[in-house]
């Protein structure tokens, strides 16, 4: 699905809006934009700027006021290609560090009072899974397009276990190249673990055509993170109190299904399994989450490997999050623990 070019002013605009949407929790109308962020043009032409962003799909009205809030498309093209990730303040390295030194020591990075000091510098629900070293072998993919601009993976590995994952990707595939992509990996099967489907992403790099090459990168990608999960994973989390003090999560029917989700847990390693990668936080946000009762939540995500040992490391909020920070936060823990022998 190709995205609209937009100008300097709308993005910024959007970035404007964002950014406040994020802080204030509130929709945000013209003269507030105009107000923050001292700008010397009309509030007329701010709204009409926003009325196009809106019209574009990036904002929605959501009540008969003047404010505006992002979409979670809005949300996705700020986080792919308008934000800046904040600088850590040296303050927050230096407690972070504090809490990490002992368990990075010890050698033990999937303690579980990980979660609890993430939970604690990100103000939102912190998760760690941890993986058993099993061998798992894919014998099916199978990719999907849906109407409103989702792609599933569907897999099924060898005794017969199923999983998906879905996701908006990066350019919006033809028909036929899907078809491609399929072909092209079904003629690679089976595939042994996680691993098997990270080289598989390597051949493609160079082995196919540049305009199909990244639908099957990306499709691999989510292979590999359904792979690495399994039925008995370790799964710790912190900090649940922030998440039900947001105020998205205020009312009884929001909040339960969240609830459900903590307690069952494996759903969590599993989405955060098919988002995380080693070197780099990733973001999944609204819809492009499963299961369902994370479709009201963003997840910032990445891996962690050491000492023989793999596992995931991610937050999860509110789509309204404030992903600047804590994409680098998550990096950085990440990094911070990937760095041990």
């Amino acid at each position: 699905m190709t995205r609209p070019d937009l100008d300097e002013r709308h993005r910024r605009m959007l970035t404007f809006v964002v950014e406040s949407h994020v802080s204030s929790a509130e929709p945000v109308g013209s003269q507030y934009v105009r107000a923050a962020y001292h700008l010397s043009i009309s509030p007329a032409t701010i709204r009409n700027a926003m009325q196009q962003l809106e019209e574009l799909g990036y904002l929605d009205h959501p009540h008969t006021s003047a404010g505006r809030v992002p979409t979670e498309a809005g949300y996705r093209l700020y986080v792919d290609e308008l934000m800046e990730p904040e600088s850590i303040p040296a303050s927050v390295r230096s407690s972070v560090m504090a809490a990490l030194r002992p368990h990075l020591a010890s050698g033990d990075v999937f303690s579980p009072e990980i979660p609890r000091i993430v939970a604690r510098a990100s103000r939102q629900l912190a998760i760690v899974a941890v993986r058993p070293e099993t061998e798992r072998v894919l014998e099916r993919v199978d990719l999907v397009a849906l109407e409103d601009g989702l792609l599933v993976l569907v897999i099924r590995e060898r005794g017969g276990r199923l999983a998906t994952s879905s996701w908006v990707p990066s350019a919006w595939p033809a028909p036929s190249a899907l078809r491609r992509a399929e072909r092209w990996i079904r003629g690679a099967l089976p595939l042994h673990g996680a691993a098997g489907a990270r080289s598989l992403a390597e051949r493609a790099r160079t082995e196919l055509p540049e305009g199909d090459a990244p639908l099957v990168i990306e499709a691999l990608a989510r292979v590999a993170g359904l792979l690495d999960s399994s039925e008995n994973a370790d799964v710790r989390i912190g900090g649940a109190d922030h998440i039900a003090s947001q105020p998205e999560f205020q009312a009884p029917s929001r909040l339960k299904p969240l609830v459900s989700l903590l307690a069952e847990r494996e759903p969590l390693a599993r989405a955060l399994d098919a988002l995380a990668e080693l070197g780099r936080a990733r973001v999944s946000i609204g819809k492009e989450n499963e299961p369902a009762a994370m479709r009201s939540c963003s997840l910032v995500a990445v891996r962690v490997s050491s000492r023989g040992r793999e596992g995931a490391l991610g937050v999860m909020g509110p789509v309204r999050m404030p992903y600047r920070r804590l994409v680098s936060l998550v990096a950085y823990v990440g990094e911070r623990l990937s760095e041990q022998p």
